[in-house]
This record gives structure tokens, sequence and C-alpha cells, in this order.
């Protein structure tokens, strides 16, 4: 069988992942033989069975039986391996197919001009949810779970390796804490080159026209400097922000000699940049928000010294903080978070098919296959993405670790979360309009579509605006846009829908709630159909925005991006009255009617927490601190009385306990935090109470680290940051169980309500302030009229 002259590389790959998984206990090839030749089976059974036509009740049987089907196969997947996975998927792509030959060749008809362009409208729409969905479940057809290969005893085999963190314009302090991670990494300090890429202190951004922005760009450059001094690490700068972040790394990537001025070494200061001479064989690139843990580099070397044509070890981008949405509808941590659908599944359905990309930080890179393709690409504003699209054009390869080695932070505000989505949408439509994935040479047909998937999913805006916007046409306007009876929908279009969620449940349940999907993409929808279409109008107009982290919000405040959601809203609830009169005027349109009713109302539930996410809750806090629940001991200094407490929380500036009740700890007392980490090592940090209340039978301390010295603030850091384990356990304990699609509606519904409630409660207390404060305005003009009235007379 291996032998066999088979063309698509597709299946190739499929059969020996077969094969090397070994997940049957009979023979790999007979296994690998009755797999493909099941799949061509039923694609030519799929194919044939979607040009037969058969009565209305014929489909709904069809629809039936094949719905029981499809829930058995899933009850028997965890016995039937990879084939009953495959079988189940299948089913779903008959019923969907099935649907989507009956839209097609039935529902479209031409009744005015304004009618058909809605109806074409909606209908491409539709296609297009159909493609992402098939080519979702072709790029999850068998995940693949990798560990770390284990590095060799000897360090002189080990490859040299140069830390990247770029910055531009964030916190001194969060490149602070980074740069103190990544000296503190397990691997030979003689072996390792660590540099702060600073493009905030380009000569460009020195000689600012601008006075202020000149000098608070000095300062902070001499502020990296310092810390690059302190710290023995390198600081390089250039002269122009060319090309941004992909700029910003090349021009250290291909820095092979120092610069004239510049000093060779780890250390020192220099007036311009801190160089050294040789590069190293591996890039490690860091956002500079992004924390490695203390052995980010001995889970990943290990793979390039055994695969020589290995150029990226991608790993997951763990947030320890809420994203907007989250934080707005205060759902944190009580379902997966939006990020771990990505990481948590569909990066390794790309690894897979070779396809898993470069994600732009926590990823280990391949110098000399860089330098190659002459280092990061450019031509897009997402020169993580399309760099890995050109190495694996050249036929190199990539992996994807599923471990959480890095600690990042997600946007804090809507406006933010906005601004760094429509950046990854405007990359992606460049990559597809400038590098179609279809047609770059080189690459497999499975990477072809992989990559085509990626790209064209960032055109969902378009196709969910076109979904808020359809049954309005039909309710306010009474455009045909959809021809077909309600039965016809129930027994077509409702088995798609209903195999569809199942499917989606089935592959993502653990990491994404159900409608969580169509929750993000409404709340984004409004604002990345102007940034795709402004790629079409200008392909290389976009420019890379840098996205704000570690922002602080006094109070709770209205999004100014919430106008749109509020007007869609007003809408879709006008629509009820106008539904109701046009089933009086028309009745015999009633079944149209109470489609788009329908639709109208999932549209409502979706809308209702988006109003609730576009109402920013404050964040006060500077330092974001994640929950934990690790055994560890207390000791006062003063007495030498030893307490066993439970660590509750942590961040880099304190951390929470929880004491027994007749722990004798006041407020203001210094106290020493004695723990151990997963790697065995001890730990004795400093610590003073800064607050004490009782809950539960314990009490509850708030503590802040005391200490100013270097050693014992990056022990700070390796105990808060440097425990991969830990984040292990947090990444792992955030997958909860899986929903139903009924249960996830009405959650949905819930959060939405209760996102609304503080909505319209939050704009109350405002305006009652604001009316307050007008009030007291007035009274006191009013007063010092009189006042001056009385001195005048």
């Amino acid at each position: 069988f291996r032998s066999m002259p088979i063309e698509s590389g597709w299946i190739k790959t499929l059969c020996r992942r077969t094969f090397e998984l070994k997940i049957q206990t009979f023979d790999g090839d007979l296994q690998g033989a009755a797999l493909t030749f099941g799949m061509v089976a039923l694609v030519g059974l799929m194919l044939f069975s979607q040009s037969v036509y058969i009565t209305d009740a014929h489909q709904m049987m069809l629809g039936g039986v094949l719905l029981m089907t499809q829930y058995a196969a899933y009850r028997t997947v965890t016995t039937t391996g990879v084939a009953g996975r495959v079988f189940l998927l299948f089913l779903g792509l008959f019923l969907t197919s099935r649907y989507w030959v009956f839209r097609t060749t039935q529902t479209i008809g031409y009744n005015g001009l304004l009618d058909y362009a809605m109806a074409v409208a909606l209908y491409m729409a539709e296609t297009y949810g159909i493609l992402i969905y098939v080519l979702g479940m072709f790029v999850n057809v068998w995940p693949l779970q990798r560990s770390s290969p284990p590095l060799p005893s000897n360090e002189e085999k080990l490859p040299t390796v140069d830390v990247y963190v770029p910055t531009y314009n964030e916190p001194v302090d969060m490149v602070r804490i980074t740069v103190m991670a990544c000296t503190q990494l397990f691997y030979p300090r003689e072996k390792l080159n660590i540099c702060i890429l600073d493009d905030g202190g380009t000569r460009q951004k020195l000689e600012d026209l601008d006075p202020d922005k000149a000098q608070q760009a000095w300062a902070r450059a001499e502020a990296l400097k310092k810390i690059a001094e302190e710290l023995g690490v390198a600081y390089l700068t250039r002269e122009t922000n060319r090309n941004a972040k992909a700029g910003n790394i090349n021009e250290a990537l291909m820095r092979s000699e120092p610069r004239i001025g510049e000093q060779s070494g780890n250390n020192a200061s220099g007036d311009t940049s801190i160089g050294y001479a040789k590069g190293g064989e591996l890039i490690l690139v860091l956002d500079c928000d992004h924390v490695p843990t203390r052995d980010f580099l001995q889970k990943t070397v290990g793979f390039f010294i055994e695969d020589d044509d290995l150029f990226l070890v991608q790993t997951p981008h763990f947030f320890v903080n809420p994203d907007p949405v989250e934080k707005n509808l205060k759902i944190h941590r009580r379902n997966p978070g939006e990020n771990e659908m990505f990481y948590g599944v569909i990066q390794k359905g790309l690894d897979f098919w070779n396809a898993s990309f470069f994600c732009g930080s926590a990823a280990l890179l391949r110098r000399r296959h860089l330098l190659e393709a002459g280092g990061l690409s450019g031509q897009t504003i997402t020169e993580d993405a399309e760099t890995a699209l050109t190495l694996h054009g050249r036929g190199y390869r990539s992996v994807y670790l599923p471990k959480p080695l890095v600690c990042g932070l997600s946007p804090e505000t809507f406006d933010d979360f906005v601004l760094q989505r429509s950046r990854w949408a405007q990359g992606m439509t460049q990559i597809f309009m400038l590098k179609n994935p279809l047609w770059v040479k080189g690459l497999t047909l499975a990477q072809r579509l992989c990559y085509f998937n990626s790209c064209f999913f960032w055109f969902f805006g378009l196709a969910r605006f076109t979904f808020f916007l359809a049954p309005l046409m039909l309710l306010f306007f009474g455009f045909r846009i959809y021809n077909a009876s309600l039965a016809q929908v129930l027994v077509y279009a409702v088995p798609h829908l209903v195999s569809a969620h199942f499917i989606s449940n089935f592959l993502f349940g653990k990491h994404r709630h159900p409608f969580f999907s169509e929750l993000y993409e409404a709340i984004q929808s409004i604002y990345m159909v102007p940034a795709v279409i402004s790629v079409f109008l200008r392909p290389r107009s976009p420019v890379f925005k840098v996205t704000p982290k570690a922002i602080s919000l006094k109070e709770d405040f209205l999004s100014h991006l919430a106008a749109p959601f509020y007007a869609l809203f007003l809408a879709c609830i006008t629509a009820y009255g106008f539904g109701v009169v046009r089933y009086i005027l028309a009745p015999w349109e009633f079944d149209a009617i109470v489609l788009c009713l329908f639709w109208n109302t999932f549209n409502v539930i979706l809308l209702l927490s988006c109003l609730g996410v576009v109402w920013e809750q404050r964040q006060l806090r500077g330092q974001h601190r994640y929950a934990t629940g690790e055994p560890s001991e207390v000791l006062l200094p003063e007495s030498g009385v030893k307490y066993s407490v439970t660590i509750c929380d942590l961040s880099i500036s304190g951390a929470g306990l929880e004491i027994p009740s007749d722990a004798n700890i006041p407020e203001g007392m210094a106290v020493l935090l004695r723990a151990r980490d997963s790697y065995g090592q001890d730990y004795q940090i400093p610590m003073r109470v800064v607050g004490v209340h009782n809950r539960r039978g314990f009490r509850f301390l708030g503590c802040r680290f005391q200490t100013d010295d270097l050693k014992e603030r990056l022990q700070i850091v390796n105990f808060v940051y440097g425990d991969s384990s830990r984040w292990k356990y947090f990444h792992e304990r955030s997958e909860r169980p899986k929903v139903s699609n009924m249960r996830g509606m009405i959650y949905l519904l819930k959060i939405g309500l209760s996102g609304v409630s503080a909505n319209v409660g939050g704009l109350m207390v405002r305006l009652y302030r604001s009316i307050k404060e007008r009030i007291q305005t007035a009274l006191l003009l009013s007063t010092r009229k009189e006042r001056k009235a009385r001195i005048s007379r």
C-alpha cells in the first residue's frame, strides 16, 4: 500500500499519520487501506446522492436517520478511533451538502432587482459559512498531540539561541519583567544571547518633530539601556521604524557584525546600540508582555536537533487576564477563553498537515532558514503567518507544541480588542490577495487548504453582517430573499444546522461553548467589514499598529464603538412590530415571516451580549493576578512562628494567602513566604501584609512583595512566572465539560441580559451623576451671582 502511486498528498498524509499513531490494534497497513477505501467510497456516494431527488417526507426521514446515526457514531468514536471520527464528520458533510444543493437549486428566484441582489448576498454568505465549516472539518480531522523530545546530555551539542524581545511603546516595567525571565531560562548561559529590540528608541523616534514625543522616546530608551546593563543583555535599535515589528526583528537577524560605535557582548552601555558579533542558530521571539517559563528552551530545542528541516516550533499564547468580552460580561474562567479553540484544537489540526504557522511570539525559529527566505516577510502586516507560508513553500517543516510556556496579556478594552483583530483580519486578507495560498509553489494540497482556510476565515464580518440584515429586509421591506416553504426549511435547513452545531461541539466543545463563536464574530463583524474592504481596495495600504497592553480603567464607561450595536438592536426590536403588520397585510407570507422572526430572535440574543461587551468594566489593578491553590508556608521573622498557608492568587507585585483563623498576622506585619516549585527549587520571598479579612472560617491576607535586591526580584519572577507546570494546570483547569446546544443558548441569553442590565444601570448612574453635577454647578453659579449683586448694591 505504501508504494501505491497516490496523487492526493492529503490522503498520503492521513494514512501515514494513521500508521504512526497506530490507532487500532490490527495491522496499520490494512487500516490505512480500509480507511482510504472508505473515504473514497463515502465521497463518491455523497456526490452521487446529492443529485437524487426525493420528496420532502423522505428527506425528513433521511435527515432524522442520519442525525441518529451521527449521534451513535459520536458515542462510539473513542473505540473506533480515526475511522469513526472521519465517518462522523462525513455524516455532517453529507447533511450540509444536501442542504447546499437544495439551497442552490430551489431557493434563488428572481422577484425584482433588489430582492434578487439581497437573495444572492444571503446565498453567498451561507455558502461562505458552509465552506469554512467544511474546511474546518478537514483541518481538524485528527489533531496531533506532541510531547517534547529530550535534550542531549552533552551541552556541547546544544545549538546557540538568540532571544529577541521586540518592543515599541509598551511600559518599561513590562519589558523588564520579560527580560528578567529570559535571563533565568534553563540553558547554558554561554549559548544564550538575549536582546532588547527597541523600536521606540530609533533615531526616527529620538528626532521626532514633536519635542514632547522626542523627550519621551529619549527617556524610555535610556531606561531600557539601563535595564540591559543591569541584567547583562544586549540593547539593539535602528535608524527608522520601517516595516514595524518585522523590520525590527530583521535588523537584528541580519546583523552579523557589530556596527561602528557598538560594543560586542551582552553587557555595557553604548550611546546607540549594544550588539554581539555572532548570531545564534535558533531565534526565540517573545513579545515584551510574553513572560517565558524557565523550561521554554528545554521543551522546544530538541525538535530542531531531531529534524534539520524544521524551521519553527510554535507554542500557545497563554493569557493571564480576561479579554474585553470575558471581562465585561464577567465570564472569565467560567468558560474557556476565546483563544483556546485556536491553540487548543486548530493548531493541533494544522500540525497534522504540517501547516501550523508562526504566531509572532512564543516561538522558536531556525536562523538559517529565515536568512534563506530573506528574514521575516514584510509584504503584509501579519509577517508571522506570511513567513511561515514562505518557508512551508520551500519544503521546510513546522511543529506545534500544545504546552503553555509563556504568560501574556490580552487587550484590556474593547477598542484595543477591535484594533488587534482588525490588524489580523487585514493582514490575512493581504496574504489572500497578494500571496494566495492556493497558488504558492511548493505547498502540498493539504497545506494550501489549511492556509486558505486561515485567510478566508477573516471574511466572517461580511457574512455575519449579512445575517444581521437579511431577516430585517423581509420584515421591513418585504424582500423575498429566501424562496422556500417552512416545511422545506424544516427538512433541509434544520438537519444541516443541528448537525453543524453538533459537529462544532464535538470538535471544539471543551475549548469553545456553543454559540460563543457566533458571539465573537458578531462583536467584531461591524468593524471587520470596513477593515477587509479597505484591503480589497488597496491591498498594500494597511500599516502595523501595536496593541496597547496593561491599561488601567478607573471607572465603567460606554465604549465609543457602541453606537452601531445600539442601532442594530433597536432595528431588530422594531422588526417584531413590522412582522405582525406584515402578517396582517400579507398572510400568505406566513412561512417567511415566521422564519425571519425566529432568525431575528437569535440576532437579538447575540446583540444583547454585544451591548454588555461595549459597556467597559473598570480595571484598577495594574498587575493581573491569577488564581492558584498551592500549599506553602509563612514565617514570622521576629518570633520564628510558622504557619501552613495556601496561596490563593499570585501576581508580580504580591500574593493572596489563606491562613488558619487563629493565626495572628496583623496588617502591616513583615513576613517571609516559603515555597517550592515543580523543579524542586525553594523560595524565600519577603512580603508585607497590606490587607486582612475573614471569609468561610479562614483569614485571607493580601501581601505585597518587599525587596529592592536584584537577586530577590529575579526569584520573584521565577516563582510567579517561571513554572510551566502551573500554566499547564491552569490551562487544563480552564477546559470545561461540553455543554449542549440548548444549554449554550440559554447561557448566552443569560449573560446577555446580565450585560444589558449592567449597561442600562451604568448609564442611569452616569446620567444621575451628570444631572446632579449640573444642578450643583447651576446652584453654585446662582449663589455667586447673588453675592456679586449684593456687593454691587
